[in-house]
């Protein structure tokens, strides 16, 4: 069968290293280049022994011509605000593109400037890029060249409230979310408030009701709507190295048995192998999902 020819752009990342361990396990998948600039010339598995004797690859530089030449798909790991900065020259070869930041995720470059506070490079590009969702978005994500994966917060509080949204069982603008995550989120580029003394054995809550993420959920919940949707993100940073828990409140439009609740999101997701509905009452863990491409989502109706 034929292999599909990937390369990742942006690989030495915490989001670069996933998709290369997971694209060798891929039976389907031939990786081609890993450029980043921080390892041109080195062995992959030199920079990763984990990987040692699984990846024979070195890390080259961002040849823009050569990687499209060799590949069906490319992925980007680097940075927000960088991908919006190498991207244009790639979308001229007219490959598949798959982009990991928050930089074609948003609709506009008004609503980007406030996320991010920063203009966007390319706003000519936005509209070419479908939000990467396949729960939300399957058969777009199908026909589309160029794809915006989801943000971390955003998918599991997408996932958890679309079908709630969608059916009208819940007001639009009285949604809280209080959410905790783990530190590799930050990224891999050393940071105080991520460095070890400080955030072992402590607890915190940042970017309160400011997080560049509520935009994005915002955005994407509303077209499941119909309607403006409203929500108030509370992240906060656990000593954990990965994983993410939200706890999501919101009022019912009219009483609910339920029953009736948790056969609609189980009917929801019943095709869906990565998302896993718990048995009513029961509360998600992050044990069970950590390292894991899957998202448990647990409810109760209080009152």
């Amino acid at each position: 069968m034929h292999k599909i020819r990937v390369s990742v752009v942006g690989a030495l990342g915490y989001t670069g290293y996933e998709l290369v361990k997971i694209f060798l396990r891929h039976p389907l998948v031939e990786l081609k280049h890993l450029a980043d600039k921080a390892g041109v010339g080195s062995p992959y598995s030199e920079l990763f022994p984990v990987l040692k004797g699984l990846c024979d690859l070195h890390c080259t530089a961002t040849d823009v011509a050569l990687i499209a030449r060799d590949s069906d798909v490319i992925f980007f790991g680097l940075p927000h605000l960088t991908s919006m900065e190498v991207i244009p020259e790639f979308l001229k070869y007219h490959k598949k593109i798959i982009d990991l930041s928050a930089d074609y995720r948003l609709n506009t470059a008004e609503l980007f400037l406030k996320a991010y506070g920063a203009k966007h490079r390319d706003e000519g590009n936005l509209s070419s890029f479908v939000y990467g969702l396949p729960e939300f978005n399957r058969e777009k994500i199908r026909q589309a060249n160029n794809v915006a994966n989801p943000g971390c917060f955003p998918t599991g509080i997408i996932l958890a409230l679309m079908p709630a949204l969608a059916s009208g069982l819940i007001k639009p603008d009285a949604i809280i979310v209080d959410s905790k995550t783990g530190i590799s989120g930050g990224g891999k580029t050393p940071k105080p408030v991520f460095h070890f003394p400080e955030c072992n054995e402590n607890f915190m809550a940042y970017k309160i009701a400011a997080h560049q993420h509520e935009p994005e959920i915002e955005q994407e919940l509303s077209k499941v709507a119909g309607q403006p949707v409203d929500i108030v993100l509370v992240p906060h940073l656990m000593p954990l190295t990965r994983g993410i828990f939200n706890t999501i409140y919101a009022e019912l439009t009219s009483p609910l048995e339920p029953g009736d609740l948790h056969n609609l999101y189980c009917k929801q997701y019943e095709r869906e192998p990565f998302v896993r509905i718990l048995d009513y009452g029961k509360s998600p863990e992050i044990k069970h999902v950590a390292y894991t491409n899957f998202c448990d989502i647990g409810m109760k109706i209080v009152g």
